[in-house]
């Protein structure tokens, strides 16, 4: 009932305003009602939000430190032999080399230069050598 009652002084009100227009009268405005719907106008369905995936963050590989190289071994200097059989110069440069070339075929000198200087010693001792 209360719809039609307000609908009747709608009606009312609209219909009074238009005498006093159309006679020369002053348009004051009028009473209007309305309804507002939401209308959407533009394109179809829109769609969820593109999901872009997290960045991917990497890690920077780790960095060895290299150790620090050993300082090289001072070399043991030249060992000097004394004959104690009376050798001469020519003879102790001959059992020089020949034990030098008889240390190089011992297990590992070539590898450890101490193993090849014992073999030398070893060497010029057996022939009549003293070292110092």
């Amino acid at each position: 009932m209360r719809i039609a009652a307000c609908l009747v002084a709608i009606a009312l009100g609209a219909g009074a305003a238009a005498p006093a227009h159309a006679h020369g009268g002053h348009w004051r405005g009028g009473i209007g009602i309305s309804f507002g719907f939401p209308v959407y106008v533009g394109p179809g369905y829109y769609g969820p939000w593109p999901a872009y995936p997290a960045p991917v963050v990497v890690a920077p590989p780790p960095a060895y430190a290299e150790p620090p190289a050993p300082p090289p071994v001072k070399a043991p200097p030249e060992p000097i032999f004394y004959p104690r059989q009376g050798q001469d110069a020519a003879q102790l440069e001959a059992d020089r080399q020949a034990c030098n070339r008889w240390a190089t075929t011992q297990p590992s000198a070539m590898a450890d230069a101490s193993v090849f200087h014992r073999a030398t010693l070893a060497c010029m001792d057996a022939r009549g050598y003293t070292s110092r």
